[in-house]
């Protein structure tokens, strides 16, 4: 392996700052944020040598190893992953997908069929999702949210509908929303270790960076930290891998993926 700094990517939303807590300025390291669609393709060009990249890419690319034990993952609800809707769900005609994450994208996807049997027309929405600023702007039934937006998007006019909820219903499993990624050539041992120390003291420190968070945010400290401890899921076990062997059932299913990855078993 090459003795340069690694090249290390994450998300910039509030569900991964436990993950990477005091990642940035390490020596061995740097760290850039950016959103999913655009880590992942970073991560394939070979631009990042690690990345806190979707659950699909993982899916998609069976060079990529996962770093043990880690994930963004939700157990029963997220907050940060919701469908905004003006009309009752099974009314629903014309959706606004999120660009920045096709892992959630193929989630609603599967879930409105699945759960309604529903096949809306889906609209590409801007990269980062336009319809948290616009509010009831559009002519769309319903429009997608993640991260940061979904969790600062408040307006009475639209309900909404929370993704992992509905596929806790449907499976009795977690959803993983991301893991840590490495491309080929990198040491994911020490790698690992490195990141799952840096888990460990966020969630020591969880009480700190949510007051620094919730005031970033504008939220309650008890929201921010609640979201923080007890929200978000951070371990890949032997639950979360059997969400996302569910998750890749699904995407097959449903014609969103070419080939099964045989080492989820």
């Amino acid at each position: 392996m090459s003795t340069s700094k690694l090249r290390i990517g994450s998300v910039p939303y509030l569900n991964a700052r436990v993950l990477i807590h005091g990642l940035d300025g390490q020596p061995e390291s740097t760290l850039e944020l950016h959103p999913p669609s655009i880590l992942a393709r970073k991560l394939a060009a070979g631009e990042l040598d690690a990345a806190l990249v979707s659950s699909i890419e993982y899916l998609r690319h069976p060079e990529y190893r996962a770093v043990p034990g880690l994930s963004i993952s939700g157990l029963h609800e997220m907050w940060s992953i919701r469908l905004f809707h003006r009309v009752p769900v099974e009314r629903i005609r014309t959706v606004a997908l999120d660009r920045a994450s096709e892992t959630t994208n193929a989630l609603l996807r599967i879930l409105l069929k699945e759960r309604w049997r529903l096949e809306p027309e889906y609209r590409a929405g801007e990269a980062g999702g336009r319809s948290g600023e616009r509010g009831a702007a559009g002519d769309e039934d319903a429009f997608l949210l993640i991260g940061d937006r979904a969790l600062a998007f408040d307006d009475p006019a639209w309900q909404a509908l929370d993704l992992t909820r509905v596929w806790r219903e449907l499976t009795g499993r977690p959803f993983v929303f991301a893991l840590w990624q490495v491309r080929p050539g990198i040491d994911i041992g020490s790698l690992g270790a490195r990141l799952r120390r840096c888990r460990d003291e966020g969630l020591r420190q969880a009480e700190s960076i949510a007051a620094c968070e919730a005031v970033r945010y504008g939220r309650p400290y008890e929201w921010t930290l609640r979201y923080l401890r007890d929200i978000v899921c951070y371990d890949f076990g032997a639950e979360e891998r059997a969400g996302l062997r569910g998750f890749q059932s699904y995407l097959l299913a449903h014609g969103l993926l070419d080939r099964k990855r045989d080492d989820l078993d």
